[in-house]
């Protein structure tokens, strides 16, 4: 059968997330350079901006009408897919969610598929685990972005044909998109890209006690360099994205100059401004990898075992490494003057090493 597209990209696309808006890109561009792929497809609204973007076909609905439309729709689309690509991203943890992917792999047929750049886990239960080994046996490649992930694929799935890869983004850095977005000098203002992670468990407490942290040491900062506030909202759905956090930590700078970007569809319009941002604070994952890439040294304040996972493999200073829920604020200040100050400790990890490792989830099998 003639399939109408040569690839579906999937992965949580479409959601007005920058992160996983860099992961879709670099997910289009590995299938064109692997297969050959011009007709590209991703599982994604109709309507994304990204989609329009990178000039791919959204096989989801607008808006879902009835109950379980969407998964149908991605599944049609799997079916007129030449090949699978999931690409990017925290997406092997439930079962359900694992189950759909197989069914894509059956769907589209015998060629070649392949998970990329992903993290596996943590898993929710027994059930996703035993989904995720009978997912990474079908599969003809996977490659794993962090050791952690590639210690459950070989423990849960040992014949499985998997790789410890790296995160997607740092295989486009020596595209002309990247290069291009890249600023020649940097403002004086220092980035913030904040997570609403409790608000959304039932503990909003302990969200508002990490912000008027963040907004002591901020008002500090800007005391003492004159710095001001630059404010990143990666994640730019309505209800469950950057923007309330972001809005209540600016009612806490009080006299603090403060410029908020909401979300972009491009992700290169972030890259240039954090390329232009003398420190970043980062909660969300991406913005600590966009800061590696751009060589803007950055704070992270991690909340999940892939922010401790990217900090440990791209070999960050512990000292600029802080839990999001018990940092202690005087710690994360004092790191915070030793790179206004210029004393930051580069991350032991080359950007150009970051590259030859991303790129091995493209490798010819």
């Amino acid at each position: 059968m003639q399939k109408t597209f040569d690839a579906l990209l999937v992965g949580y696309y479409g959601m007005h997330n920058t992160g996983d808006d860099m992961l879709m890109a670099a997910t289009a561009e590995g299938a064109k350079a692997l297969y050959g792929a011009s007709r590209l497809a991703a599982t994604c609204p109709k309507g994304s901006e990204v989609a329009q973007w990178l000039e791919c076909a959204p096989v989801q609905s607008r808006k879902q009408r009835v109950r379980a439309q969407d998964r149908a729709l991605k599944y049609v689309g799997a079916w007129r897919s030449e090949h699978i690509l999931i690409g990017g991203g925290s997406v092997f943890h439930t079962a359900k969610d694992i189950a759909q992917k197989r069914h894509y792999l059956k769907l589209s047929g015998n060629a070649e598929h392949r998970a990329v750049g992903v993290g596996l886990g943590p898993f929710v239960d027994t059930e996703a685990e035993k989904q995720c080994a009978a997912f990474l046996n079908e599969a003809a490649f996977t490659g794993v972005r962090d050791r952690d992930s590639y210690d459950i694929a070989k423990s849960i799935a040992p014949a499985a044909n998997v790789a410890l890869t790296y995160d997607l983004a740092p295989g486009l850095v020596e595209s002309d998109a990247f290069k291009s977005a890249l600023a020649s000098q940097r403002d004086n203002a220092i980035g913030f890209a904040l997570c609403p992670k409790e608000r959304f468990e039932g503990y909003s407490q302990r969200e508002t006690n990490r912000l008027l942290k963040l907004a002591a040491a901020a008002k500090q900062w800007h005391r003492e360099s004159g710095a001001g506030i630059r404010l990143f909202d990666f994640n730019g759905h309505p209800t469950l994205g950057d923007a309330q956090v972001h809005q209540e930590f600016m009612n806490l700078l009080d006299g603090v100059p403060v410029e908020y970007l909401p979300y972009y569809a491009n992700p290169y319009h972030c890259i240039a401004a954090i390329s232009r941002t003398k420190m970043m604070v980062a909660m969300r994952l991406h913005a600590a990898i966009f800061s590696f890439l751009t060589k803007t040294p950055y704070l992270s304040l991690n909340y999940h075992p892939k922010c401790d996972n990217w900090c440990r493999d791209s070999q960050h200073s512990p000292q600029y490494a802080f839990d999001s829920a018990t940092f202690d604020v005087e710690a994360l200040t004092k790191s915070g003057f030793d790179i206004l100050n210029g004393h930051y400790l580069e991350p032991q990890l080359a950007i150009a090493a970051a590259r030859d490792e991303a790129l091995k989830n493209w490798e010819a099998l």
